[in-house]
C-alpha cells in the first residue's frame, strides 16, 4: 500500500502539485508499527484531482475530500485547507490554503505533523520526531482550541494510551480546564474514540487517565 501511495505521489507531482502522505502513517512509520491506513493531501484541488485519477468517490468532496481507488487499495486525498469547527465540532467551515505548512498548522497534535515525500522522505515542519522520540504528545497550537473541536480531548487520551505517551502540562491542564466539553460530543463520535481506548492493550493507562482528568464524569 506504501508503495502504491508514492506512486499517487509522484503523478500528482508530475502534474505540478505538491502532496504528500500525512496523518498516522508517517508518525507509525517512524516508530516501526505497522499500519494500512494512508491520507494523503495536496494543494491539487478537486477538479485537479478528477483529472488525473479515475475511480474517485466525491462523496465528501465539499470537505476539500475524496476517496481514492488505485490498485486495488482506497487513499483518502485531502485539499490544503484550514477548519473551523462550530457548535463543539457539529459544523464545519472549510477554506483551501496554499501550503503544506498552513495544512499542518490546523491539526491537532504535534506528533501528527510528520510528512513522507514522493522520495519517501520525512518532512518535518513541527519537529515532530522531538516529540515522538520524547514520547510526548503536544497541541500544535493553544489549548484553547479545544473549545473549537472538544474531541481532540479524547483523542489525545487515545494516542497516549495507543502510544504508551505522556500529555504535556499546557495539555493537560487543557482537558482540566475544558474536559466538561465532551459531554456535547455526539455519542458516535465518543463511542469510537472510547473503544480504540479500550480495545488497546494499554487500556489501563487509557483508564487512568480518563478517570485522572476527570473525564469519567462527562462519559
Amino acid at each position: 500500500m506504501y508503495n502504491c501511495a508514492i506512486k499517487i505521489l509522484n503523478l500528482l507531482c508530475n502534474s505540478g502539485y505538491e502532496a504528500y502522505i500525512v496523518g498516522g502513517y508517517p508518525r507509525d512509520k517512524y516508530l516501526n508499527i505497522l499500519s494500512n491506513d494512508i491520507d494523503i493531501c495536496t494543494n491539487a484541488k478537486i477538479d485537479d484531482i478528477k483529472e488525473i485519477f479515475d475511480n474517485i468517490d466525491l462523496t465528501y468532496s465539499k470537505y476539500g475530500n475524496v476517496i481514492l481507488s488505485f490498485e486495488g487499495y482506497k487513499f483518502d486525498v485531502t485539499v490544503f485547507r484550514k477548519d473551523k469547527y462550530l457548535k463543539n465540532r457539529n459544523d464545519v467551515i472549510i477554506k483551501y490554503v496554499e501550503t503544506l505548512f498552513e495544512d499542518l498548522k490546523r491539526r491537532d497534535f504535534i506528533i501528527n505533523t510528520l510528512c513522507i515525500d514522493k522520495n519517501g522522505n520525512y518532512v518535518d515542519l513541527f519537529n515532530a520526531r522531538k516529540d515522538i522520540d520524547s514520547k510526548i504528545i503536544r497541541m500544535i497550537n493553544s489549548s484553547d482550541e479545544l473549545i473549537e473541536d472538544p474531541l481532540r480531548i479524547l483523542r489525545a487520551i487515545r494516542f497516549a494510551t495507543i502510544l504508551d505517551f505522556k500529555l504535556d502540562e499546557e495539555l493537560s491542564s487543557g482537558i482540566i480546564k475544558y474536559g466538561y466539553l465532551i459531554k456535547n460530543l455526539s455519542n458516535t463520535k465518543k463511542k469510537k474514540e472510547l473503544d480504540k481506548i479500550m480495545n488497546s492493550k494499554n487500556r489501563e493507562y487509557g483508564v487512568y487517565l480518563i478517570k485522572k482528568y476527570g473525564l469519567d464524569v462527562y462519559l
